[in-house]
C-alpha cells in the first residue's frame, strides 16, 4: 500500500509540473519597444466625460531578444470615464513587424496626459506580456476628438 501511495504521489507530481510548463509561454519576448502616432476618439472627451471608443494608428521601433526593428499597429479601444481630466479602458488590434502580424490587447489609463499601459503581444516575433508609459496630448478643442501619442514600453 505504501508503494502505491508513493507512485500515486510521483505521477501526480510528474503532471503538476507537465500543466506548469504548459502554462507557460512558448518563447517571452524581453527588451523595449517605443511608439508614435495619432487616433480619433468618438464622441468626443469632455469636462463631463461620458463612454468612448477610439482607434490609434502608430509606427516605433522594438529592440527584443526577439526582434530588433520597425513596426506598426492599429488597436481600437473604449474610456469608460472618458473626460478631458481622465480615462479607462481597454484595446485590441494588431501589431506588424517583417514577421507578419500579431494580436495585441491591454488596458490602460489615462490621467491627464499621462496614460499607463498593461497588455500582451504574440504570438509572433515579439511575444509576452508589456507594461508602458505614454504621453497624450490632445490635437484639437474644446471637444477633443483627434490626439496623438508617444509610448515607451517594456516587453516581459
Amino acid at each position: 500500500m505504501k508503494g502505491t501511495t508513493k507512485v500515486r504521489l510521483g505521477l501526480a507530481a510528474v503532471a503538476l509540473g507537465a500543466i506548469g510548463v504548459a502554462a507557460l509561454p512558448a518563447s517571452a519576448s524581453t527588451g523595449a519597444a517605443v511608439i508614435s502616432g495619432s487616433g480619433t476618439i468618438t464622441p468626443g472627451l469632455t469636462v463631463s466625460g461620458g463612454p468612448q471608443t477610439f482607434s490609434f494608428d502608430g509606427s516605433g521601433q522594438a529592440a527584443t531578444d526577439s526582434y530588433q526593428g520597425a513596426f506598426s499597429c492599429h488597436v481600437d479601444g473604449d474610456d469608460s470615464i472618458g473626460t478631458l481630466a481622465q480615462g479607462s479602458g481597454g484595446f485590441s488590434g494588431t501589431c506588424s513587424t517583417t514577421g507578419g502580424s500579431e494580436p495585441v490587447s491591454g488596458s490602460y489609463t489615462r490621467a491627464g496626459g499621462v496614460v499607463t499601459l498593461n497588455g500582451s503581444i504574440g504570438p509572433g516575433q515579439v511575444s509576452g506580456a508589456f507594461t508602458g508609459a505614454c504621453t497624450f496630448e490632445a490635437t484639437n478643442a474644446p471637444t477633443v476628438t483627434t490626439y496623438s501619442v508617444q509610448c515607451v514600453t517594456a516587453v516581459h
